[in-house]
């Protein structure tokens, strides 16, 4: 194991080597052209291959320290025409170069007066910028705004009140965009506006009093009435109450929230009240939910299925070599053995039937609706043979201790194949439980779904 980490230690090094020749080779020619830029990346990758090739380090000091007395040239020009943009930006060139050499094990030489004149030249345009982007927010041009703010703070971060500039020019327009949306009663779209601020940056203004606004005016508070049930299981009705339950609960949805079902009685019992005696209940005093969930189990079943075996007669097949003594030569006899195996079917099928809808407790209108029915079923369809069963053989035979003219011998290979497949069949079978539990909870899944899609604002 050792051997073959050296080996392949040695071949990366060979295979770096020579890529830090050829780069080193590269970066002379285009030296004795008089191209010094591209010489200098040559150099750079040849020691980047090999940081102990001398020559590539030589080759970089020597024709990285040209490139880079340009980009200084480049600072002072700028400088000398007062330019402190230019000045700053081909100043930050220079030093990125400077450090990217230094990083390869290469010192190049920027010059106090480049520094010097990057130092006087920065504080002018910083000020000027951070100047520019707060009239800019005065205009309310935000993301201009604000793209000047994040330059600024890149080149300065502590300036001033910059982090304050900025959240104000990112998230002024979002807050206003939410207090609109919130005026004209977009409660969930205003909740994401407020919310993403807070997100973002904690506070701002009263953000976080209006999202909460938005929360409560959007949110639907259901009461899950007790379910009426037309099945032929009893506890049907209190099972699906509490699955749903618990399915609306784990919707990471702000705007869905379960009330307590005791209230959802208290509330059934009222209305029907005052149905009885035409008279008017104020349900927002009553129930601290908006919406009701009634529904009726309509199937809830399950089937076993009966375990059914059958004897199936077939053959074990076994081949025979027979040589002659006196040539050698081999012949082959087959031979079938009388045997029987036996096949297994079964079939465990659950069957649930829901219908169900979500209304407004104050004005009864039907928010969400829907009726389903559903089933699942397992089967298993296998053969068993206490023997080996590689030579097993489909067939049929009359006697077992003698010959008809009914045993048929079944050797094709598609029908072999199919009893092979029956013999590795799956023997295991979900129980009608299993089956059960997986209906309801595709059931569950789909009703808390779309109630979680429904959105009166759409």
């Amino acid at each position: 194991m050792k051997n073959i980490y050296f080996i392949i230690l040695a071949v990366a090094l060979i295979s770096f080597g020579c890529a830090s020749k050829r780069h080193a080779k590269q970066g002379l020619k285009f030296e004795e052209a008089g191209m010094y830029q591209q010489a200098a990346e040559s150099f750079y990758h040849s020691l980047i291959a090999d940081p102990k090739n001398i020559d590539a380090a030589v080759g970089l000091k020597k024709n990285g320290q040209r490139f880079l007395d340009d980009k200084m040239l480049a600072v002072h020009k700028a400088y000398t025409t007062g330019d402190d943009k230019e000045t700053v930006y081909k100043y930050l060139d220079a030093k990125a170069y400077s450090d990217k050499v230094t990083a390869a094990g290469v010192s190049l030489t920027l010059t106090e007066r480049t520094e010097g004149f990057y130092k006087e030249a920065k504080p002018r345009y910083v000020e000027a910028r951070y100047n520019e982007a707060r009239l800019l927010l005065d205009e309310e041009k935000f993301g201009q705004a604000n793209e000047i703010f994040i330059e600024v703070k890149k080149l300065e971060p502590s300036y001033q009140d910059i982090d304050e500039q900025i959240k104000i020019a990112v998230c002024e327009p979002i807050y206003r965009e939410g207090s609109q949306l919130l005026l004209n009663s977009f409660n969930r779209k205003a909740y994401e506006k407020f919310n993403s601020i807070i997100t973002s940056f904690g506070t701002y203004k009263d953000a976080k009093d209006l999202r909460d606004e938005a929360l409560n005016k959007g949110m639907i508070t259901i009461a899950i009435s007790p379910l009426a049930n037309s099945s032929s299981r009893k506890d049907a009705g209190q099972i699906f109450e509490g699955k749903i339950s618990s399915a609306l609960t784990s919707l990471n949805n702000p705007f869905i929230r379960v009330v307590d079902i005791k209230n959802a009685k208290t509330f059934i019992t009222e209305q029907q009240r005052a149905i009885n005696t035409s008279s008017r209940i104020e349900v927002g005093k009553m129930l601290a939910a908006k919406a009701i969930l009634t529904g009726t189990v309509l199937k809830y079943e399950t089937l076993e299925g009966k375990t059914l075996q059958e004897e199936k007669r077939g053959f074990l097949k076994e081949v025979i070599t027979h040589k002659n003594k006196e040539t050698g030569e081999e012949t082959f006899e087959t031979r079938y053995h009388k045997i029987t195996y036996k096949t297994v079917r079964k079939e465990n099928k659950a069957s649930v039937g829901f219908r169900y809808q979500l209304s407004s407790s104050e004005t009864s209108t039907v928010l969400v609706a829907d009726a389903m029915e559903q089933t699942a079923s397992d089967q298993v369809h296998f053969a068993v043979f206490q023997g080996n069963s590689n030579n097993l053989v489909p067939g049929y035979w009359e006697h077992a201790d003698k010959n008809s003219p009914k045993d048929k011998v079944s050797d094709s290979k598609g029908e072999i194949e199919n009893l092979q497949q029956l013999l590795k069949a799956k023997q295991t079978i979900k129980t009608v439980e299993v089956l059960e539990a997986e209906v309801v909870d595709s059931f569950i899944q789909k009703v808390a779904a779309k109630i979680n899609s429904y959105n009166p604002e759409l």
